[in-house]
């Protein structure tokens, strides 16, 4: 009788509650509660046209679409896409009967929150017309990879922390660093069928409604050297002259050439060329006469301090006291290396001879008036120094073609040499901090002609440069500073590219010593190529 009246009183609470459970069946419909329809709550519509052009005005909104930060719009429309709102709503009312339904209704009446229940869009499209706007979006937005460039300067003022990164502000408060090296771009090639996917998420759905194609992406190629000599050849199309430039990374052997090939003054910058065959005369000298450092005190006030005299005597020496016969030794020397366009007839500061042709003088489109006694190109002079420096790490032409032995620590002793010539303008001053920087260089002054042969230890290693500049009659200082302190500001900037875009450098610059029966000849500022001031 007890399990009698349990079941009966259950009976009646059913059929009591009977009327409420569908009265509220009734009102619940057609969306309940809990129920969300392409992630919309719309369980308080009940007219099915009113929750048509509710989802309409959602779903039937332009997408955006992300092309490499691109942005385009994608109508549904275009793609036929619709709504397939009547089967939502079937999926809908599922959720009207049977178990979820009691849930529904009991959390309804009891105050709890209701659980959620997704039903996804529905939709249709054609997917003809998807493909054939993907195929369009690549034929209209596909790109290449952009190189690496340099942009001209922009006047403006500069600031204070330009000023301390930055040694070209001039004392105006004017930025005067020009031409600027950007990185190149990279290229992006559409993935046509890795981007339906993101396409229909953001076609379906209600919030996020961006799509960002998939993309196939393509580096940019690192700034070649093909780069800086566009760049630097773009610079000096202003020269109020004629310009040549010649840089080659020692690093990988590439070279900028900009007219370098064109006959010039040689000046004193012929003086670096001619310390490599005193040296080996030098050998001769010691073996014959040990002890002695008066050749290389020769070679020592050469470079260093650019002295005339001392390069004849030098001449005279290799010419076993002619200087008329060791200008052609030097001479035989250079085409011995493959350095044709260079040439002595006799010592600095002599009279004119009737000048030697060289491929280099022969050029009718240039004439830079090159004296008819000593004369070279930015290519041979910055060859022959990237030869010395080749030869002080144990390789290169100048050890495996030189008639006679010269060793890597006499080429050593060249650049350290060369460390006494602290005249520090030309390329010495446009690298952006010059009291930071290791370099060795050898300029040379004529009333048309100016020039500046260095090796820079740069951002991704040793490099060589050799500038020279010609106007006729008379080249201001002013002129030549400016454009060479530029060139070789372009230049550094160029390999700190290289070095952001992940060329490594290599190695450290090398310990400039000087030989152990070394004479000084004077005081020096230490520099970082000569940091004890020998």
């Amino acid at each position: 009788m007890r399990r009698f009246a349990t079941y009966l009183l259950i009976l009646i609470a059913i059929l009591a509650l009977f009327p409420l459970y569908s009265r509220y069946k009734l009102t619940a419909g057609p969306i309940p509660p809990g129920v969300l329809l392409g992630g919309l709550d719309l369980s308080n519509l009940k007219d099915p046209t009113e929750i048509r052009e509710h989802l309409e005005r959602i779903y039937m909104d332009p997408i955006a679409v992300d092309f490499a930060g691109e942005q385009l719009v994608l109508r549904p429309s275009t793609l036929d896409f619709t709504l397939d709102v009547e089967q939502m709503m079937t999926e809908a009312s599922q959720y009207l009967d049977g178990p979820p339904f009691i849930d529904i209704a009991l959390r309804e009446a009891l105050g709890f929150t209701q659980q959620r229940r997704d039903v996804p869009v529905r939709f249709t499209l054609d997917a003809y017309k998807l493909r054939a706007w993907l195929t369009t979006v690549a034929t209209e937005h596909n790109r290449g990879p952009v190189p690496p460039r340099a942009t001209p300067p922009i006047e403006r003022r500069a600031t204070s922390s330009d000023a301390l990164e930055d040694s070209s502000t001039s004392d105006t408060g004017l930025d005067s660093r020009p031409w600027r090296w950007v990185p190149g771009i990279p290229g992006y090639t559409l993935d046509a069928e890795n981007s339906i996917q993101p396409l229909i998420t953001a076609l379906t759905s209600d919030q996020d409604r961006v799509a960002k194609l998939a993309l196939i992406e393509t580096p940019p190629p690192l700034p070649a050297m093909a780069d800086l000599a566009l760049v630097l050849d773009s610079y000096l199309a202003d020269f109020p002259g004629f310009a040549a430039v010649y840089v080659r990374d020692l690093q990988s052997g590439a070279e900028a050439n900009v007219d370098a090939d064109i006959a010039f003054s040689g000046m004193s910058t012929l003086k670096l060329a001619l310390a490599v065959p005193s040296m080996q005369q030098l050998n001769y000298e010691r073996r014959t006469n040990p002890g002695t450092t008066a050749s290389e005190q020769l070679i020592d006030l050469a470079l260093g301090e650019s002295d005339n005299q001392a390069a004849n005597q030098l001449l005279s020496q290799l010419g076993n006291g002619d200087t008329g016969a060791g200008a052609r030794r030097f001479t035989d020397y250079m085409r011995t290396l493959g350095l044709v366009n260079t040439y002595m007839q006799s010592g600095f500061d002599e009279p004119q001879l009737p000048p030697l042709p060289t491929p280099g003088n022969q050029n009718s489109e240039w004439n830079t008036n090159p004296d008819a006694n000593l004369q070279t190109t930015p290519a041979d002079m910055g060859r022959m120094l990237a030869a010395i420096y080749e030869c002080s790490q144990g390789k290169g032409a100048l050890i495996t073609i030189a008639p006679d032995p010269i060793t890597p620590d006499e080429c050593l002793h060249i650049l350290f040499y060369m460390s006494h010539n602290q005249f520090q303008d030309l390329v010495w001053g446009g690298l952006p901090r010059p009291q930071e920087h290791w370099i060795v260089h050898k300029h040379g002054f004529a009333n048309e002609t100016h020039g500046d042969v260095a090796l820079v230890w740069g951002p991704t290693g040793p490099y060589v440069i050799a500038i020279f500049l010609y106007q006729s009659g008379w080249l201001p200082w002013e002129t030549s500073n400016g454009a060479m302190s530029t060139v070789s500001r372009i230049t550094w900037d160029f390999f700190d590219l290289q070095s952001a875009q992940g060329v490594q450098s290599v190695g450290v610059p090398p310990q400039l010593q000087p030989p152990t029966d070394y004479v000084a000849i004077g005081k020096y500022t230490p520099t970082l190529a000569n940091p004890a001031g020998q």
